[in-house]
């Protein structure tokens, strides 16, 4: 419901569906060090997607995801479905991309709220069981 709100308000719901192409996927290992020394890392993938438009013309476009995200899995051949701009064919609208994406800020906001909250559940776990 509100994907298709959102859909509606920026104007996906006029452009031109159709099929693309996962046309390739290249993986990115991102290492992170911390002040202690440790080091973690992240995987993320780039992938390419090809279409062809309603005047016969290819067009490409790139997207990234990360390890999370159940497009990360897509490796290349794969079809989707997409939307482009009639008139700028070459700008495109990947709903699976945007819910992608609204899923990991969504795990982004309730790790900070848990990571917020414990402190907080401390002193009041402390507080009940101190007697």
């Amino acid at each position: 419901m509100l994907i298709e709100f959102w859909e509606r308000l920026r104007g996906y719901d006029k452009w031109v569906v159709t099929e693309a192409t996962v046309e390739s996927s290249t993986l990115k290992k991102t290492e992170y060090h911390d002040q202690s020394g440790h080091v973690s890392q992240t995987w993320s993938s780039g992938d390419v997607l090809a279409w062809t438009d309603r005047q016969g013309g290819k067009q490409y476009a790139d997207f990234n995801v990360s390890e999370g995200s159940a497009l990360y899995q897509l490796i290349g051949g794969e079809r989707v479905e997409i939307r482009y701009n009639p008139k700028e064919p070459g700008r495109f609208y990947f709903p699976e991309l945007l819910k992608s994406r609204v899923r990991a800020v969504v795990q982004g906001i309730r790790v900070a709220l848990l990571l917020l909250l414990f402190p907080l559940l401390a002193v009041v776990f402390a507080r009940v069981f101190r007697h």
